[in-house]
């Protein structure tokens, strides 16, 4: 099975170190110099201590002929379009896997014309040292989730047990992408904005006040997830992931930009539309555009 991966950030290193222990993995990236490091140093990916390298082929992305069983798609969602704009003249029946955070690029994916479409929701923790080396800072799984189409397309993906690297297949993308997307509404904007790692929202009885308050905006958004989580289930997250640093508070710390407008944004709009007023959500989304803005010297 040949695999596709676009992307060379940290998800895209973590999927293909493992998925290239079974598959015939090509990571393709925007830059370059990315290929050439990957190309000449193989990849190193750091886990418990221990370092271990992995050999795949890198290629820049719109120099691919996209020859693929399935293509993984783990850039953030801001870099979504030209992405798309390659997808659309790629084979149809070929599986597009989007690992996209939040719900803001749904929509945007369903205008393909692709038979077969999944999102993910990644469980790993991952920290991207240089272009061709990568930390598993959390061990987790994947979850996958059909938008449209059918599971024989990926069968293959789904039965190969891959340690430390499992899969999952889910019945309903909605409410696996609205689980996860619950759990960085709680996580994230919090750690970007107070700058500390995921743990202290557990410890600290204000943060807390603030993630239930934001648990109870989410649910004037989506009452039928009322039923499919807990803020428990958000707390052991926390918890499990206590030493970890939010994926937003890396982009803020590297005065990148952030995902708050598929995170927070895309909710804001939606709460606008549907005459909802959430003032934790709203203000917290001020808070790390602020923020965001002065790193970047606006």
């Amino acid at each position: 099975m040949k695999i596709g991966i676009i992307g060379g950030g940290a998800l895209g290193l973590l999927f293909s170190h493992y998925l290239s222990e079974k598959f015939d993995v090509t990571l393709l990236v925007r830059r370059s110099e990315q290929v050439q490091e990957i190309n000449r140093h193989a990849l190193t990916l750091k886990r418990d201590g221990h370092d271990y390298h992995s050999f795949f082929q890198a290629e820049r992305l719109r120099g691919s002929g996209m020859g693929f069983n399935l293509i993984i798609i783990a850039v953030k969602e801001y870099d979504l379009g030209p992405v798309l704009n390659a997808l659309v003249n790629t084979d149809v029946s070929v599986p597009l896997l989007f690992l996209q955070n939040g719900i803001g690029h749904i929509d945007r994916v369903k205008s393909l014309p692709h038979e077969t479409l999944l999102a993910g929701s990644v469980e790993h923790g991952a920290l991207k040292e240089n272009d061709h080396s990568v930390v598993h800072t959390g061990k987790g799984r994947t979850n996958l989730a059909f938008i449209r189409g059918e599971s024989t397309r990926i069968e293959e993906l789904l039965i190969q047990e891959i340690k430390y690297f499992p899969f999952s297949l889910k019945d309903d993308y909605e409410k696996m992408i609205l689980k996860k997307l619950f759990i960085n509404v709680l996580i994230n904007p919090l750690t970007s904005i107070a700058r500390i790692k995921n743990g202290r929202l557990a410890e600290n009885p204000h943060f807390l006040h603030i993630q239930h308050a934001l648990f109870n905006e989410l649910h004037i958004l989506f009452p039928h997830m009322k039923d499919h989580i807990r803020f428990e289930e958000v707390m052991d997250v926390v918890k499990s992931t206590s030493s970890n640093r939010s994926s937003m508070l890396k982009d803020i710390e590297e005065r990148r930009n952030t995902e708050v407008e598929t995170i927070l944004g895309a909710l804001l709009l939606k709460a606008e539309k549907e005459n909802h007023f959430l003032p934790i959500m709203k203000t917290l989304y001020e808070l790390v555009k602020g923020i965001e803005r002065e790193g970047q010297g606006g």
